[in-house]
């Protein structure tokens, strides 16, 4: 597994690499503008021309936000732009809400999903994936704060803790406070919400006492010095993130593969990672 030097690491020098890049790493991969390596036509995708992507429009740097005129930027948009240049495809995001992902792409609003989606067995029964990234969990508080929270652990027993709704910390935050209340403390009091800036907010106005997410998110707002918080104890539950295709859809599944593959071997993959200050975390570094 990754070690928290790793993921603190990451975070840290995503900061300075989004100074130099901005949003020049989003305009720098346009799509198409590459050899395609495979091809896919309807049915295997909505439109043809076109790859249609699902993401979220949540404020999760260095993965996935937007710059100042609203536009997404991000590691993972970068990529995204990439692969759909090696299948000669043009790129066309769609945006909604972390919990309507998978349902979005059940629905065909989309053809694949590529934003911070955990590869879980759960998932893998509905979706087939394209490891190309790596993640952690984390749990923020807010700076300089005296209130015993220690990390992902008995310390949040009867503490009132916020997440994202649908992700990976929600599923651990619940999970944390069965194992409170099974040692006979008091259960996490736990909310919910769609954007990690609210949770944030929240943890420095004193509303909350943790906020739990990605770690190299946390790990960002702490390196701008602006949010007010701090990463509390060691990252845990490190995980691999996908691009996701309808279960069954093996053409388009079996392109991006092999785009992925391409985009790794021809440097741009490194390239495109090292921009966000992420390569540490790259998959294909793995193994």
């Amino acid at each position: 597994m990754h070690t928290t030097t790793r993921f603190i690491a990451a975070a840290v020098a995503t900061a300075a690499a989004l100074a130099l890049v901005g949003c020049s790493a989003a305009s720098g991969q346009s799509g198409g503008g590459s050899t395609a390596v495979a091809t896919v036509a309807p049915p295997a995708i909505r439109s043809s021309g076109t790859l249609s992507i699902c993401t979220t429009n949540l404020g999760s740097p260095p993965n996935v936000s937007t710059d100042a005129s609203g536009a997404l930027i991000g590691s993972e948009i970068d990529l995204a732009k990439a692969l759909a240049g090696r299948l000669g495809l043009k790129p066309d995001f769609v945006t909604v809400d972390f919990s309507a992902l998978i349902p979005s792409l059940q629905a065909k609003q989309c053809d694949v999903i590529m934003s911070s989606l955990y590869i879980k067995p759960a998932r893998e029964k509905i979706v087939d994936f394209v490891p190309y990234l790596t993640s952690a969990s984390g749990v923020a508080v807010k700076k300089g704060s005296k209130n015993g929270v220690t990390g992902l652990d008995d310390s949040l027993c009867g503490k009132k803790v916020m997440v994202t709704v649908g992700t990976t910390a929600q599923s651990l935050a619940e999970a944390q406070s069965t194992k409170c209340t099974s040692a006979g403390k008091s259960a996490l009091d736990i909310s919910t919400n769609n954007q990690a800036t609210v949770g944030f907010q929240q943890l420095v106005n004193g509303q909350i006492d943790a906020y739990m997410d990605t770690a190299e998110l946390i790990g960002y707002y702490q390196k701008q010095g602006t949010a007010g918080i701090q990463l509390a104890g060691k990252p845990t539950d490190s995980v691999d993130i996908g691009a996701a295709t309808l279960k069954g859809d093996s053409n388009l599944h079996t392109a991006i593969q092999k785009a992925f593959d391409d985009l790794v071997s021809s440097g741009e993959y490194k390239k495109i990672l090292t921009q966000w200050g992420q390569y540490q975390l790259a998959y294909a570094q793995k193994g």
